[in-house]
């Protein structure tokens, strides 16, 4: 007999503990929103799924730093990327092609940094724990519901923040959600299996033009003679494009190639089946653009695959309702709002899901050209107090890429700097609402603004890059 659902037996939940505020979500945000909770007088538990912190930059490899002018460098970024560049961690950042500000962070260390950063504030942490559904009673979230190691256990919070990337918890608790693209897609973006390549020993004439070539045609007749099957090397010339820019190089201490290369089409991040789909095919993707380029690329003769990332990377799956949206036209307006909590200065960066060819930002098209124009100038638009307040659900908070967002907006406020000040800001408003006994959708925006302005005046780890209002890189781009 088939059956299209199973009703679940009533069961004792164990409790584990009782919180102030309870984070679930190790990444950028979560790790961001943990420490101003804490920093901010709250009992606060940390709460993630993989065995270490870092989120996205680490099991994803998602290790590059981005920005174009740098007003997004926020508060608790300073302090990461200072903690990163003592343990010698950070590739420092530096101008790079259409006025963009690059560098990098070491995977591995980022896991020590915030664990750091996390340990001085006073956050406990409970790693191995699964965010499963939330303690929901009479409308307000009372906790969540985890999946550890020692099976189904519950977590008793005054305050649950989501920065879980997919939103899992808000979704659980009831919390309205969108998915996919503007034309009834389930899908928003590609997919992309990130992989290191160690051992890559750039030559000194690098790079050699002529030798370029010769690894382009190398692979075109590797592809004649059935050796690889990806499209990602059948249908385009993705792979010397990127060696070609060095995309991207990690921190200088470490003779690695981290590559973006990969490009998986039409997952529907929510479909278990699907997303496995996915795994597979950016790990064959993967092997077959390390293979070539360590059988065809100078540089490469005595490299090896090192890893791939322990998941897909991920660019986009539920956005959540929140008490406010951050609109399309809030992006590329660059709208300010009184209420803002979080500033975002990035590209409209949509990577397609339909197409193996298609760039991620069409550079030459005017729309970007103006727009990016003022990037360059030190434009940026706001992410409103509303945006990290659930919808119908009270003491529940969001942050990182999972807040309320449309699909253009969310892809430019998906970096992860960004998603540090909606982690910070969601943070801060969960043990302010605590202190003035109200709920979150309750409290005073002003009241959160006026306190990320104190938190946030930090010394900048990057003072000469914050704010810039013109870069002249020398390094080309694709």
């Amino acid at each position: 007999m088939q059956h299209s659902s199973y009703q679940e037996p009533a069961r004792d939940i164990p409790v584990l503990g009782k919180f102030d505020v309870v984070v679930c979500g190790g990444g950028p945000a979560g790790c961001a929103a943990a420490i101003a909770a804490a920093r901010h007088g709250a009992k606060t538990l940390l709460v993630e799924k993989d065995g270490y912190l870092g989120g996205a930059t680490v099991s994803q490899l998602v290790c590059v730093v981005l920005s174009t002018n740098g007003v997004d460098f926020q508060g608790v970024w300073h302090e990461y990327a200072r903690g990163l560049r003592k343990r010698g961690g950070l590739r420092e950042l530096e101008g790079f092609g259409s006025g963009q500000i690059r560098g990098a962070v070491d995977p591995e260390m980022v896991k020590y940094v915030w664990d750091d950063l996390l340990t001085a504030a006073g956050v406990e942490q409970l790693l191995h724990a699964w965010g499963a559904n939330a303690i929901i009673e009479d409308g307000v979230c009372r906790g969540v519901l985890l999946e550890t190691r020692a099976g189904r256990r519950a977590i008793l919070a005054q305050r649950v923040i989501d920065a879980t990337g997919d939103g899992a918890v808000a979704a659980a608790a009831g919390v309205p959600w969108e998915q996919g693209d503007d034309h009834g897609n389930s899908w928003a973006m590609s997919c992309t299996k990130v992989f290191r390549m160690g051992n890559v020993r750039w030559p000194a004439d690098y790079p050699n033009p002529e030798a370029m070539a010769r690894f382009g045609e190398a692979i075109k007749a590797a592809v004649a003679r059935g050796e690889y099957r990806s499209p990602i090397l059948t249908q385009t010339d993705r792979v010397r494009g990127y060696v070609w820019n060095k995309l991207w190089e990690l921190t200088d201490n470490r003779h690695e190639l981290l590559s973006v290369m990969s490009r998986v089409l039409k997952v529907n991040p929510l479909d278990p089946f699907d997303f496995t789909r996915a795994e597979r095919e950016g790990r064959q993707q993967a092997w077959e653009c390390a293979d070539a380029c360590r059988r065809f690329a100078p540089g490469f003769e005595e490299a090896y695959l090192l890893d791939t990332s322990a998941q897909i990377g991920l660019r986009s799956s539920r956005r959540l309702k929140g008490l406010a949206t951050v609109t399309a036209a809030d992006a590329i307006e660059f709208r300010k709002h009184p209420d803002g909590i979080a500033r975002s200065s990035w590209d409209i960066d949509v990577w397609p899901a339909d197409s193996y060819t298609s760039p991620a930002v069409d550079r030459e098209c005017e729309a970007y050209k103006t727009r990016h124009a003022l990037l360059k100038a030190g434009e940026y638009f706001d992410i409103r107090y509303g945006c990290i307040v659930a919808a119908g659900i009270d003491n529940l908070l969001m942050a990182g890429r999972c807040l309320s967002a449309e699909h253009l907006a969310e892809s430019s406020l998906r970096i992860q700097q960004t998603c540090m000040a909606t982690g910070q800001a969601a943070g801060t408003a969960a043990a302010l609402s605590l202190r003035a006994d109200t709920t979150p959708r309750e409290l005073d925006p002003a009241v959160v603004v006026a306190q990320l302005e104190k938190a946030r005046d930090v010394e900048p780890a990057f003072p000469e890059l914050c704010g810039l209002t013109e870069i002249n890189p020398e390094r080309k781009t694709i």
